[in-house]
C-alpha cells in the first residue's frame, strides 16, 4: 500500500493544512494528528506541513510495505529505510501527470537517489513523529528515547599496552545518520537576475524578482506583506516607529486571505536600497490604477486576471518562476534569490550573525552554509601564497 500527502482545507474557515492518504484516500489518522499538532500546536507554517506530509507518507509506504510497526521502529530498521531512500527513485520522477496510478518507477538512477541532507530530513521527521507518538500512547516512550538518543554508554576495550583496564564510559552515537557534504545553496549571479527581471511580462513580477533578491525574504513572507508594513520614507515616526531609514516589517498572520504563513513566529525588520524604493512606486503606480486593488491592503495583488485585487498566493510565485525559467533557458526559483542574497551578504560582511537576522533563522548555525568559500577566492588565496614562496 501506497500513502501520499493530501493537501486539506477547513469547510468551516477555509484554513488549509495537509493530511497523510493511502491509495484509497482513506486518512491515515495518526499522521493526521500530528500534522494538526504542527500546525495547532507548534505554530510551524503550512508549508512545513507540507514537507513533513510527504516525508511522513514515503515512511509509511516503506513500513507497509515491508511489515514495520510505524508507530515504534526499531534503530535498525530506521537504518534500513534509510538505505531504502537512498536506493528508491523518488516519486516525482514517475510519468504522467497521476503518478499514483504507475506502479513501477521508469528512471534508472546512478548513484543514490536521493542526497544524505535528504534523507538527514526525511529521517528526522520519522522521529519527530514517533516522539509525538509516545506522548500519545502509541508506543512506550523507550522507543523515541532510542531512536533521537544521541549517546550511548559502553566499556572500551583492554588498554594491553599499559596493562590496565579501561572501563570509563565511551560516547557513541546512536541516531541513525548520513555522512552529508556540506554543499554551497544554489543561487543566481547578478547577470541571471538581470535577465530574470528583463524576461518578466509587467511591472509586479519584476517587482517581485527585485524584492527576493534585495531582501532575501521567503515567497510566502513577500506575498504576506501588507501595505502598512512598508515604511519606505526617511522617518516613520508619524507612524509610531522608531525605525529610521526606509525599511519594511515581516509579520507573521494566521488570516492572510492567501495562505501566506511566514514561517518564524517574531517579527523581523529588513532595510530596503533606494532602487527598491524607485521600483516599489512604480510598482504602486500601475496597482493603485485598478480600483479593485487599490480597496486592498495587500502588497501584491491579480491585476489583469479575475479576481481583481485578491492576495498574490505563494504558489502563484511559484509559477511565475517556472515559466521565467522556460524562457530565460535556465532553472529559477524563488528561494534561490534566498540565497543569493545571504551569500552575498555573507561574502561582503563575513558575519553569520548578520546574515542570520536578515533571513530570519532561529540560530545562527543555520547560516553558516552562506559563509562558504568560493572558487575566485581560493584562487586569489593561493596566488597570494605561491607570490611569496620559494618555488619561482
Amino acid at each position: 500500500m501506497e500513502f501520499w500527502a493530501q493537501r486539506t482545507e477547513s469547510p468551516v474557515d477555509g484554513r488549509v493544512g495537509w493530511t497523510v492518504v493511502d491509495d484509497a484516500y482513506v486518512e491515515h489518522d495518526r499522521a493526521a494528528a500530528w500534522l494538526r499538532a504542527l500546525l495547532d500546536a507548534d505554530g510551524r507554517s503550512v508549508g512545513t506541513a507540507r514537507t513533513y506530509a510527504g516525508r511522513l507518507s514515503l515512511y509509511l509506504t516503506w513500513a507497509s510495505s515491508v511489515g514495520v510497526d510505524s508507530v515504534a521502529p526499531q534503530v535498525e530498521e530506521l537504518a534500513a529505510f534509510a538505505r531504502w531512500l537512498e536506493r528508491t527513485p523518488s516519486r516525482k520522477h514517475r510519468p504522467g501527470k497521476e503518478r499514483r496510478r504507475a506502479v513501477q518507477p521508469t528512471v534508472v538512477v546512478l548513484g543514490t537517489a536521493r542526497s544524505a541532507a535528504t534523507v538527514e530530513g526525511i529521517l528526522a521527521a520519522v522521529v519527530e513523529f514517533v516522539r509525538f507518538g509516545a506522548s500519545r500512547g502509541w508506543c512506550a516512550p523507550a522507543v523515541a528515547q532510542r531512536l533521537s538518543s544521541r549517546t550511548e554508554l559502553r566499556f572500551a576495550p583492554r588498554r594491553w599496552d599499559r596493562g590496565e583496564r579501561a572501563d570509563r564510559p565511551v560516547v557513541e552515537r546512536r541516531r541513525v545518520r548520513r555522512r552529508r557534504v556540506e554543499l554551497a545553496p544554489a543561487t543566481l549571479s547578478r547577470e541571471q537576475v538581470g535577465v530574470l527581471v528583463n524576461a518578466s511580462a509587467n511591472i509586479r513580477d519584476r517587482f517581485v524578482i527585485e524584492t527576493l533578491y534585495a531582501t532575501g525574504m521567503r515567497v510566502s513572507e513577500i506575498c504576506g506583506l501588507h501595505l502598512s508594513d512598508l515604511h519606505l520614507l526617511p522617518s516613520a515616526a508619524h507612524l509610531g516607529c522608531a525605525v529610521s531609514g526606509a525599511h519594511l516589517h515581516v509579520v507573521r498572520r494566521e488570516d492572510n486571505q492567501n495562505g501566506a504563513l511566514a514561517k518564524s513566529i517574531w517579527p523581523r525588520v529588513l532595510p530596503v536600497t533606494k532602487a527598491l524604493v524607485v521600483c516599489h512606486d512604480a510598482y504602486r503606480f500601475e496597482r493603485d490604477a485598478v480600483p479593485a486593488a487599490g480597496e486592498s491592503d495587500y502588497l501584491l495583488v491579480n491585476l489583469w486576471r479575475p479576481p481583481l485585487g485578491r492576495a498574490l498566493s505563494p504558489d502563484g510565485v511559484e509559477r511565475m518562476f517556472i515559466r521565467l525559467s522556460k524562457k530565460v533557458g535556465f532553472r529559477a526559483r524563488p528561494h534561490m534569490l534566498r540565497h543569493s542574497f545571504a551569500s552575498e551578504v555573507a561574502a561582503a560582511t563575513k558575519d553569520p550573525a548578520i546574515v542570520k537576522e536578515l533571513l530570519g533563522h532561529a540560530s545562527v548555525s543555520s547560516s553558516d552554509v552562506y559563509l562558504h568559500a568560493r572558487w575566485e577566492d581560493m584562487r586569489a588565496a593561493v596566488d597570494g601564497h605561491g607570490s611569496g614562496g620559494a618555488l619561482r
